[in-house]
């Protein structure tokens, strides 16, 4: 059974440069679970100069792995697995960028309530460091 949820999506980047960045993010969506599989369901409505526009981001979470697909204004699906390299391709209307992700954290907690997905990976484009980053996605059910 889907659940309306509220969702938390905190980011950090730390660059080899020495400077670092934050994103927040909160918004609403959907959560359930099937079959031993977590789902949480959200949109994002693009703002600001570099609006590019909405995106739905969808991220299932099952056997130690956790993947992130986001469709709409920009086309990704990157799979975090402990230890694991994934590439990936970024799509926007401004082009294609080749990503790679290497986590070095992939952890959740959930119930059919909710619960937090944590993630911590190094990030390349073309194979270079770009930053160290982490991302914790906190999910509570909406109760009305």
């Amino acid at each position: 059974m889907q659940i309306n949820a509220t969702i938390q999506i905190n980011g950090n980047q730390k660059y080899p440069e020495g400077h670092e960045d934050q994103q927040e993010l909160l918004t609403v969506g959907k959560f359930y679970e099937r079959n031993g599989v977590f789902y949480v369901v959200y949109k994002e409505a693009g703002s600001g100069a570099e609006d590019l526009g909405e995106v739905t981001t969808f991220i299932t979470i099952k056997e130690e792995s956790v993947v992130i697909n986001r469709k709409g204004a920009i086309d990704l699906t990157q799979e975090f697995r402990k230890g694991v390299l994934n590439n990936s391709i970024y799509t926007t209307c401004y082009g294609k960028i080749w990503l790679s992700v290497m986590p070095n954290k992939v952890e959740y907690d959930l119930t059919v309530q909710g619960g937090r997905i944590s993630l911590e990976y190094d990030l390349f484009v073309d194979d270079k460091l770009v930053s160290h980053n982490g991302l914790l996605v906190n999910v509570k059910e909406d109760i009305p």
